[in-house]
């Protein structure tokens, strides 16, 4: 049912959605045929003289780490996360518990919380996190998270090359990134997905093979980022040892969760994981909605194999870092039946990709959280309608789509000029 706070957050996401429209017109071929300078004046003059120039990603990341701390502050001091009859659990204070039961030797992936049980679906990396926090109570925990989220300001500006202000900008005005990751624990510590691959790519000049093995690491948050390391660790010299780099670590992280805590870890983090039937934001979703989608494994087996050749292709195939990864991702998103709100934050690393790119997130992003904050939460869940969500369940897997093609094509054009610049050099010589 709706609520002051999810009008909020939609306002807040309306309000990012138009800042990043300006932002993206402005430098558009659109912006240019506006009266002359009137939009760039406008972008300068609205966050205040020269404030896109002198952007760099210290004040971004700090005004992102307030913000978030004004949020999460206030939903801890007013009770927002506590434990209320008729509530049930609630994620904080899961991942709380679960951080406590890490460090007692227990098991962090199904914990009780509010008089019932959570399960906690984040393998190793997540749950030490979860226990670093915990040292610090509920606060502590969501402050972890909070870090995790900012991180993606300074990893996107050395990551990416070329006007770094504008691109840091890009990411921060991104109508999925505060809102998600400050209005629900969940929203932030799906921020690990993005971190860990930019991660990778941040450090593949001075460091690949340690970019490669944190990242690995912590890729065991969340599994299907290995969709999106693997295919980002193709480009670039080294990529087989940077490779066999990030799946050991990843292994490793796998291998000794199962070997402590067994069934206990592998069912809530893989087996419930690739077979959740909940809901949906892409065409899934209309499935899911109807009770139609079908269930054992050849459906698992199909969305797995497709997954895994569109990331193996990229691997192979693309020698841009960020291209390679954000097709890995988007290969993601469109085949899982369980695309939530929070996994479409794990496509920010198509912002850093290119102008046509930037545009077909812009519109992911602002469709897929008004699915979730309205058709789904208030006209679905709230008073049956499903109509309205199944609409952009397919609205959002056609974005999807011609994001996937707008990133093959630029990988195409891309390893048409590197082969002609080959040949040139070729002949020159």
């Amino acid at each position: 049912m709706p609520n002051l706070f999810n009008d909020l957050t939609v306002l807040l996401t309306l309000l990012l959605g138009g800042a990043t429209f300006a932002l993206l017109t402005e430098r558009s071929g659109f912006g240019a045929r506006l009266p002359p300078g009137w939009l760039s004046r406008a972008v300068r003059r609205w966050p205040g003289p020269r404030a896109v120039d002198r952007a760099t990603w210290l004040p971004v990341a700090i005004a992102v780490g307030v913000g978030y701390a004004l949020v999460a502050g206030f939903d801890v001091v007013t009770g927002a996360y506590a434990c209320r009859p008729g509530v049930g659990p609630q994620d904080l204070i899961g991942l709380l518990d679960s951080g406590r039961a890490f460090w007692a030797g227990g098991n962090p992936f199904t914990v009780p919380s509010c008089g019932g049980t959570i399960a906690v679906p984040y393998g190793l990396a997540a749950v030490a996190i979860d226990g670093v926090g915990s040292l610090g109570g509920i606060a502590g925990v969501a402050a972890v998270w909070g870090i995790v989220s900012v991180a993606i300001v300074p990893l996107a500006w050395f990551a990416v090359g070329g006007d770094r202000r504008y691109l840091v900008l890009s990411v921060a005005l991104s109508p999925i990134y505060f809102p998600t990751v400050a209005s629900q624990i969940d929203g932030a510590s799906n921020a690990i997905v993005p971190v860990a691959v930019l991660l990778a790519i941040a450090l593949a000049a001075g460091a690949p093979r340690v970019g490669a093995g944190v990242a690995g690491f912590l890729a065991s948050a969340r599994f299907p980022t290995m969709f999106g390391l693997f295919a980002g660790v193709g480009g670039g010299r080294g990529r087989i040892v940077r490779a066999g780099v990030a799946i050991g670590a990843f292994a490793a992280a796998t291998i000794a969760a199962y070997a402590r805590w067994g069934d206990a870890f592998l069912d809530p983090v893989f087996l419930s994981q690739v077979n959740r039937q909940s809901f949906s934001l892409n065409a899934f979703g209309v499935l899911l909605n109807a009770h139609r989608l079908p269930s054992g494994l050849a459906l698992t087996a199909v969305q797995a194999v497709a997954t895994l050749a569109i990331s193996v292709g990229a691997f192979l195939w693309v020698r841009t870092p960020l291209r390679a990864t954000a097709i890995g991702l988007t290969g993601v998103a469109l085949f899982t039946q369980f695309l939530s709100h929070s996994i479409l934050l794990w496509l920010l690393p198509v912002v850093l990709v290119g102008a046509r790119e930037r545009w077909w997130f812009w519109g992911i992003a602002l469709v897929g959280s008004l699915n979730y904050d309205l058709a789904l939460s208030v006209l679905g869940f709230g008073r049956g309608d499903y109509l309205p969500s199944d609409l952009l369940d397919l609205l959002l897997t056609a974005l999807l789509i011609g994001l996937l093609v707008d990133l093959v094509r630029g990988a195409v054009r891309e390893r048409a000029a590197t082969a002609s610049v080959a040949v040139g050099t070729a002949s020159g010589g």
